[in-house]
């Protein structure tokens, strides 16, 4: 099995939730769990469903069936695609994740500039699918072209610096296609009643990439921020204590992005970014025809 990689360069610092909070020693946990959210919200994005792996319905693996049967397939049954790729509950992670120089040596990486390049290395334990390797690059496609990679990313400019953006410099190859990855997601649902059973009643919100908005060629500032989610009566976009809002923007990126609980609450959103004078905002649907 061949590891998978992918060459990103930082725009601005990149924070991995080191224990000092300064991002000088890169925490592999802290860029996994950025591009697993990311994943998730591609799979969902795509019709098919990612669990929330913290939350009532996350997935575990079934060992009944498995020692029934004697096969893998059926213990992976009822886990959705996120954990099948990144583990769950009774399966470990499909890969372990590695961060280098671009000559491969480990350590001494720092991610608390701009203008450094650096390598995130998938190396397979188990047999990663085409459809799986589509997934985590496009998820990796998302988190530079329009997004942000990192934890901290919710602290308002012009008061904080930002934090978060990379660009990529090599991407990951995959043969699959989009319509090879729809078909395998709709399989996946079709093959489980659970999954079909928990997509039914699947929170709104959990982040979902037909639903986010986002915009390169603008940033708002906090007064702007406020204003923006202020149009959601739900106080969803606002966040709460423990929650960050669902708006992340980054004045020297010049770019924002957030995410809603639904295609109201996001044409509302559209609509008072263009009251604001603010042009250029694609939606995730967009973007998803962009794959």
């Amino acid at each position: 099995m061949e590891k998978l990689r992918v060459v990103l360069r930082t725009l601005t610092p990149v924070h991995t939730g080191d224990v000092d909070r300064r991002s000088r020693e890169v925490q592999v946990s802290g860029i996994r769990g950025s591009i697993r959210w990311w994943y998730e919200a591609l799979v969902r994005g795509m019709g098919g469903y990612a669990c929330d792996p913290t939350g009532p319905d996350s997935c575990r693996f079934d060992y009944h069936a498995y020692r029934v049967r004697g096969e893998v397939d059926e213990g992976l049954r009822d886990v959705c695609p996120a954990c099948r790729t990144f583990g769950c509950t009774g399966w470990k992670s499909k890969f372990h994740m590695r961060i280098t120089d671009v000559t491969g040596k480990v350590g001494d990486i720092r991610l608390d500039r701009p203008g450094m390049t650096f390598v995130v290395e998938f190396l397979p334990v188990k047999e990663i699918s085409q459809e799986e390797t589509w997934l985590l690059s496009k998820a990796m496609w998302l988190i530079c072209e329009y997004g942000s990679l990192g934890g901290r990313t919710t602290l308002k400019p012009p008061k904080f610096k930002d934090l978060g953006l990379v660009e990529l410099v090599e991407p990951m190859r995959s043969e699959a296609t989009k319509e090879d990855v729809e078909w395998w997601l709709g399989k996946g649902i079709d093959a489980s009643e659970s999954i079909a059973g928990r997509l039914s009643r699947m929170p709104p919100e959990h982040p979902d990439l037909r639903y986010f908005f986002f915009n390169r060629g603008r940033w708002l500032d906090a007064k702007s921020m406020n204003e923006l989610v202020a149009v959601d009566p739900s106080g969803f976009m606002r966040g709460k204590i423990g929650e960050s809002k669902k708006v992340f923007s980054f004045s020297r990126g010049r770019r924002f992005w957030g995410y809603t609980s639904g295609e109201e609450m996001l044409s509302s959103v559209l609509e008072k970014l263009l009251q604001m004078g603010i042009k250029g905002t694609v939606t995730g649907k967009e973007v998803i025809d962009e794959l």
